[in-house]
């Protein structure tokens, strides 16, 4: 019988035998293990013959802290990754097509597979194997700092065009970050609206605390503003990570995001690989007067700043967060 939970997923099952559908359904499995903003998994795929067609969840749309959805085209851009990775290492070649259909806005992009074909492959071996070792980590990291020759491997995984990928040990840099970080977190925590939203993911168990720490935690979230003390905890996570990471590009538009997604978790997989992890620092984009701001954290002006991230080594994690079922996600 099919293991179906998702962090347990392992290679020797893949079914070499079997149909597309039964193919692509496991390797499904692993693009579910992929981050998303607050944990809401906001992705669901459908599979037809050689193909998926990978949508957005607009119920799962976080629609006061990402109104304007770029958390939510990054987060498929990191499933997409993850599929990508997985089909890649076991000899399957893609082809990709965003955004294919205006008729349908909620179909983020459709991947033909096929058995041959496959020439190039730009992404590490070792993504694969760190699929299910990578998470985010919510931890402070630790002092010394990731080596140049580290950092030079991390920023090659940067590839898609018209995305660039700014890696920073600079303290000035992490200075700025961390002003527009205690801004960002005072005035989101301010709002009812804000609060009500992140309480019913953390209610709903998204960050993998027991059922009942989910409940006090919706509750102390939504009716109190708990912003001096998230941004004094913040604070203390930026200024221990040794490396401060923007990922912007050329062009604003829902292709770019999708594939700053892409970067973002291509990045994660291989500093998973060096023991190093990564972390989002979403709140100075979703807040307008500090993501005016950002564009101050990188070298160039006029790209626009898509997803800051703080990293760095530390233990990893003793839990994964939760993960929906392969039959919530399949269309």
């Amino acid at each position: 019988m099919l293991n179906t939970d998702p962090w347990t997923i392992t290679e020797k099952e893949y079914p070499h035998d079997r149909s597309w559908v039964d193919r692509l359904t496991f390797l499904v499995r692993y693009a579910m293990l992929a981050p998303s903003s607050h944990n809401t998994q906001p992705w669901s795929f459908r599979i037809r013959d050689n193909a998926v067609d990978v949508f957005m969840d607009e119920a799962r749309w976080l629609k006061i802290a990402d109104d304007d959805q770029r958390e939510l085209h990054i987060s498929i851009g990191c499933a997409l990754e993850n599929l990508l990775v997985a089909t890649e290492h076991f000899k399957l070649a893609n082809q990709v097509e965003y955004l294919p259909d205006p008729i349908q806005p909620m179909l983020a992009a459709t991947i033909r597979f096929r058995t041959s074909g496959l020439e190039f492959r730009q992404r590490p071996p070792c993504l694969f194997s760190m699929i299910v070792v990578r998470h985010t980590n919510h931890g402070e990291y630790e002092s010394r700092p990731i080596p140049d020759d580290i950092l030079t491997k991390l920023q090659s995984v940067c590839t898609e065009n018209g995305v660039t990928l700014y890696l920073s040990a600079d303290f000035e840099v992490k200075r700025k970050a961390d002003e527009l970080v205690v801004r960002a977190d005072a005035l989101e925590f301010a709002d009812p609206a804000f609060r009500e939203e992140l309480g019913y993911w953390i209610g709903q168990g998204a960050f993998g605390t027991s059922w009942l720490m989910s409940k006090i935690g919706k509750l102390a979230v939504t009716y109190l503003n708990m912003g001096s003390s998230i941004s004094k905890k913040d604070t203390a996570l930026l200024m221990s990570s040794p490396v401060l990471g923007l990922i912007s590009t050329t062009r604003n538009d829902r292709t770019s995001q999708i594939k700053v997604g892409q970067v973002y978790q291509r990045l994660s997989l291989f500093a998973a690989s060096f023991g190093i992890w990564c972390q989002p620092m979403s709140q100075i984009l979703q807040v307008e007067t500090t993501q005016a701001e950002t564009v101050q954290l990188q070298p160039d002006p006029t790209l626009f700043p898509q997803h800051p991230f703080r990293m760095g080594f530390a233990t990893p994690e003793k839990h994964h967060t939760p993960r929906r079922t392969l039959g919530d996600t399949i269309r």
